[in-house]
């Protein structure tokens, strides 16, 4: 992404209106939690992430091993987030992928997913943090490295500031005295300059799902005021319909979308009743808003049972679902009798084995109590 884009207004017609502002706006729109869908959409389209925002990482990469995600260790690490006034921290990821370079050669990659200001102060705080994972990482696995006799693994960090138009292309954490110190450099990309490239956003999203999770993202920064975010969300679902993705894409993008373009409650059956139509037109149903809609419905028949229930089944859905996908990622495709063990359990098994996935060996571990 080129440094330095001038600020403008969208392209597209799903972001020409001006993002709505003032108190009463701010109070009707619930509060935006961009941390776990940015976990998430890391998680399902890194190798998408990296291709449209780092395409170097992207090219040295051997994609043919799947990414193993450490956020175990690096919540080991002990990194603290910031003081007040550092900016919202939406993810910190650490990745490792395999080096095109060779079996043995290895990349841990550290992304962080940054709000908030831009400011001189606000970048040398972030550049400080991405100093001191990179010094905590790199002290952590020269150690592993050398008692397995390997050669320690390539390390790459990069910063993503959610709502910055432009700045830098890299940051910089300088440490120095009497002629002698460190310099640490690494890349920062400014999301937010994709809106004034938004017609190819738009036309990269055709085959990159992650540009689909960046429009919704600057949709959320551009649209503050929750009444006018409707359009906007539905106009990135109908383009999501027109792309041609399968089920497995469609699914955890519409998910997306919705948590990131947070709507108010008075404004979700006008959205849901959008979606539907265009459902209709399309003759095809990817509803991820289940629990949404057992909840309008219940309440409309006052089925209070069937709410929980519909509720309920949303979730474990939801967390089957989550969980085939970890296990695709680290074990390969499940077959037909672990799918149909992970479809048939309830929410405790399936969290506990969402968790043991973070450390488990092999398949087996997964299912252990």
């Amino acid at each position: 992404m080129a440094a330095g884009a001038a600020a403008g207004s969208a392209a597209s017609a799903a972001a020409d209106p001006a993002a709505g502002t003032g108190a009463g706006a701010a109070a009707a729109t619930p509060a935006d939690d961009h941390d776990s869908p940015w976990k998430e959409a890391l998680e399902i389209f890194f190798r998408q992430a990296l291709e449209l925002l780092a395409p170097g990482l992207h090219q040295a990469v051997d994609w043919s091993v799947a990414p193993q995600f450490l956020d175990k260790e690096l919540q080991a690490l002990g990194v603290p987030d910031g003081p007040p006034g550092h900016g919202r921290l939406h993810a910190d990821k650490l990745v490792r992928v395999r080096h095109r370079a060779g079996a043995d050669a290895w990349i841990l990659v550290h992304v962080e997913v940054q709000g908030g200001g831009t400011g001189p102060r606000a970048l040398a705080r972030i550049a400080q943090r991405m100093y001191r994972y990179r010094t905590r990482i790199e002290i952590r696995h020269e150690g592993l490295s050398a008692r397995a006799g390997r050669v320690p693994p390539a390390l790459f960090s990069l910063c993503i500031l959610v709502a910055s138009r432009s700045g830098p292309d890299r940051l910089e954490c300088r440490r120095e005295f009497l002629g002698q110190g460190v310099c640490f450099s690494f890349p920062v990309v400014h999301l937010a300059q994709w809106l004034a490239r938004w017609n190819e956003l738009e036309s990269l999203a055709r085959t990159n799902p992650f540009a689909v999770v960046v429009m919704a993202q600057l949709q959320a920064v551009r649209y503050r005021a929750g009444a006018r975010r409707v359009g906007p969300a539905v106009s990135l679902v109908r383009m999501l319909y027109g792309y041609g993705y399968g089920h497995d894409q469609i699914q955890p993008l519409l998910r997306l979308i919705e948590w990131m373009l947070r709507l108010p409650a008075a404004q979700e059956p006008e959205y849901l009743a959008a979606v539907e139509r265009l459902e209709q037109e399309r003759k095809m149903s990817y509803v991820t808003i289940a629990e949404r809609l057992y909840t309008q419905r219940g309440l409309e028949q006052g089925l209070e049972q069937g709410l929980e229930q519909g509720l309920e089944q949303g979730r474990v859905k939801g967390q089957a679902d989550l969980l085939l996908r970890q296990i695709e990622r680290r074990f390969g495709p499940a077959d037909a009798e672990v799918t149909q063990r992970i479809r048939s359990a309830g929410m405790d098994d399936l969290e506990t084995w969402s968790l043991n996935i973070l450390d488990a060996a092999t398949l087996d571990d997964v299912f252990r109590d």
